[in-house]
Protein backbone atom coordinates (compact mmCIF):
# COMPACT_ATOMS: atom_id res chain seq x y z
CA UNK A 1 0.00 0.00 0.00
CA UNK A 2 0.88 3.39 0.38
CA UNK A 3 1.58 5.94 3.47
CA UNK A 4 -1.72 7.53 3.13
CA UNK A 5 -4.55 6.54 5.19
CA UNK A 6 -7.47 5.32 3.88
CA UNK A 7 -11.16 5.43 5.78
CA UNK A 8 -11.16 2.04 7.40
CA UNK A 9 -15.13 1.77 5.66
CA UNK A 10 -13.18 1.95 1.98
CA UNK A 11 -10.60 -0.45 3.09
CA UNK A 12 -13.73 -2.97 3.98
CA UNK A 13 -15.20 -2.65 0.76
CA UNK A 14 -12.21 -3.40 -1.07
CA UNK A 15 -10.79 -6.41 0.80
CA UNK A 16 -14.52 -7.82 0.55
CA UNK A 17 -14.74 -7.36 -3.50
CA UNK A 18 -11.32 -8.53 -3.78
CA UNK A 19 -12.20 -11.67 -1.35
CA UNK A 20 -15.51 -12.55 -2.76
CA UNK A 21 -14.66 -11.87 -6.73
CA UNK A 22 -11.24 -12.27 -6.94
CA UNK A 23 -8.87 -9.84 -9.46
CA UNK A 24 -11.84 -9.43 -11.67
CA UNK A 25 -14.29 -8.11 -9.22
CA UNK A 26 -10.89 -5.81 -8.64
CA UNK A 27 -10.88 -4.72 -11.88
CA UNK A 28 -14.48 -4.24 -12.31
CA UNK A 29 -14.96 -1.94 -8.93
CA UNK A 30 -11.68 -0.13 -10.45
CA UNK A 31 -13.69 0.48 -13.91
CA UNK A 32 -17.12 1.50 -12.04
CA UNK A 33 -14.98 3.55 -9.62
CA UNK A 34 -13.21 5.49 -12.20
CA UNK A 35 -16.31 6.14 -14.10
CA UNK A 36 -18.15 7.48 -10.97
CA UNK A 37 -14.66 9.89 -10.33
CA UNK A 38 -15.63 11.79 -13.56
CA UNK A 39 -19.17 12.60 -12.17
CA UNK A 40 -17.84 13.44 -9.07
CA UNK A 41 -15.30 15.65 -9.91
CA UNK A 42 -17.52 17.09 -12.87
CA UNK A 43 -20.17 17.54 -9.50
CA UNK A 44 -17.76 19.56 -7.34
CA UNK A 45 -16.51 21.85 -9.98
CA UNK A 46 -19.49 22.85 -11.07
CA UNK A 47 -20.36 23.49 -7.38
CA UNK A 48 -16.88 25.23 -7.02
CA UNK A 49 -18.09 27.52 -10.51
CA UNK A 50 -21.89 27.91 -9.49
CA UNK A 51 -22.04 26.82 -12.86
CA UNK A 52 -25.37 24.78 -14.02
Amino acid sequence: MTDRDYEPEIVDAVQHVANRYGAAGLEDLITLAQEELVVARSALEELSTGHD
